[in-house]
């Protein structure tokens, strides 16, 4: 496994999960505005960055303990998880795998079910990257990812964005996609108890608002930002408002511990 970490003498940890197809440089602004509070921990997922990875690594019960035992070997209390996209769902599934290792959880555009539509539709994108490749998709990712204002205003990120998915391994990209098609734990929101903040672009077509709301209603004591303009990808796309959020809520939950 690759990863970073910021420091060691903060008594905090954050942990932070990218989306599929992505890697841990896309947490660069986030790591800058943590650093100088939190000892920040980003990883590249199996298969993605410079993380070894098969497609058979493939299903939470083999990837919520890699996470797992990352959070162990960096931290000796519970880390502040932070997941984007396909990233949050790992944190829904590593905060009720183990509960004890989680001191606060951030979900940013994410979802804990999906239709059947959708389901189909997840399952047809892994398709046809097995069949033509990654670059039968990047169109599409970058139209639902990022605003169109955006992708004219900064085609240098856009740039590097399709840089990376287009060198990402279709077979672990689309055993991901099948995965993600099979995900469902709506039921069991009820059993997470640690401070949540649910950030969505309010633009978001993958993981829209209204399942941001389906996350807050289910979790006790849930925050809900929503981030005008903002499409799928907010960490990129409007870092210093998720940044700010991010922030404050870390803060206002600080580990009386430390």
């Amino acid at each position: 496994m690759n990863w970073v970490r910021t420091d060691t003498k903060h008594p905090e940890t954050v942990v932070l999960l990218h989306a599929v197809g992505f890697d841990l440089t896309y947490w660069d602004r986030q790591i800058e505005a943590l650093r100088a509070r939190y000892n920040v921990v980003a990883f590249d997922l199996p298969g993605h960055g410079h993380s070894s990875g098969e497609p058979a690594d493939w299903t939470f019960e083999k990837a919520v303990p890699v996470i797992a035992s990352l959070i162990e070997a960096v931290s000796d209390r519970p880390v502040h998880l932070v997941g984007i996209s396909f990233g949050g769902m790992l944190a829904q599934a590593t905060v009720l795998a183990t509960p004890d290792l989680v001191r606060t959880l951030t979900l940013i555009g994410t979802a804990s079910t999906f239709t059947e539509a959708a389901r189909s539709g997840m399952r047809a994108r892994a398709s046809l990257v097995r069949a033509e490749s990654m670059t039968a998709i990047v169109g599409s990712s970058l139209d639902r990812w990022f605003t169109p204002e955006f992708r004219s205003a900064r085609p240098d990120i856009i740039d590097r964005v399709t840089k990376t998915i287009l060198a990402d391994d279709p077979a672990v990209h689309a055993a991901i996609w099948e995965m993600i098609a099979g995900f469902d734990v709506h039921e069991r929101l009820g059993e997470i108890q640690c401070p949540t903040l649910v950030l969505v672009g309010a633009l978001d077509p993958s993981t829209p608002p209204s399942a941001a709301t389906a996350l807050v209603e289910a979790i006790a004591g849930a925050k809900m930002v929503v981030l005008p303009g903002v499409s799928h990808i907010a960490t990129v796309e409007a870092p210093d408002a998720v940044n700010s959020e991010l922030l404050a809520f870390l803060t206002s939950h600080a580990d009386k511990k430390a």
